[in-house]
């Protein structure tokens, strides 16, 4: 079985690089090109979609129906794999962080993630962990023999976990691999195995290329 886990295309706020978390921001016009492009390219490789599951938020729903072509009802939409929860800081910008002590904590989620604390209005890194390992064990595990092909449609932060949980990678080396907006990783499952295939494949040209923020979201 392979499992496409996608990151939903880009928004307003990834240009700007804004923190978005569970603010339900929508995609922007190249947003839904680059999943149309990214459609094109799995479509090219006669790629479709036995299930489709998605974040509730409306930039991954829009990625996986762009992607899938299914209807907003027969996607799947998971709790498990919504983005981080990011409280008060969702909306700022890494300057304005910096410059506000309440929310220099921040700061370590992405340059020291191993010691990153959740501030009380926010979403620990071991909450994501367990959500994302028990979406694959008990949702996507299951479906081995039963599907050929699921797309995942995520966000930039539950991305990386739902990757560390295959590849194994320490949590210090959390954000070691770049996940640009609506870029493909293929994670394969044969003989109750997973196995990480590759990472970050592009279908699209240009658009979006920011800082260490905008590959969470």
């Amino acid at each position: 079985m392979n499992i496409f886990v996608i990151r939903h295309g880009e928004t307003d706020w990834n240009t700007q690089f804004r923190l978005q978390g569970r603010t339900d921001i929508p995609l922007n016009d190249n947003g839904r090109f680059q999943a149309k492009k990214t459609a094109e390219g799995l479509k090219a490789e006669g790629i479709c979609f036995d299930a489709v599951y998605s974040s509730p938020l409306c930039r991954a729903v829009e990625t996986a129906e762009i992607l899938s072509g299914f209807s907003k009802d027969k996607i799947k939409t998971d709790n498990r794999i919504i983005e981080f929860s990011f409280g008060k800081a969702e909306g700022t910008t890494p300057a304005e962080r910096k410059e506000n002590k309440e929310l220099s904590s921040f700061n370590a989620f992405f340059d020291d993630t191993k010691n990153y604390i959740a501030p009380p209005d926010a979403e620990p890194l071991s909450s994501a962990l367990l959500r994302t390992a028990d979406f694959w064990e008990n949702e996507i595990r299951p479906l081995e023999n039963k599907c050929k092909n699921v797309l995942i449609s995520t966000h930039g932060g539950t991305l990386q976990s739902l990757l560390l949980h295959i590849d194994g990678r320490d949590i210090s080396q959390y954000w070691s691999v770049k996940i640009p907006n609506c870029t493909v990783n293929l994670v394969s499952l044969k003989n109750n195995v997973f196995k990480l295939e590759y990472t970050a494949r592009t279908f699209y040209s240009g658009g979006f290329s920011g800082g260490a923020d905008s590959f969470a979201n």
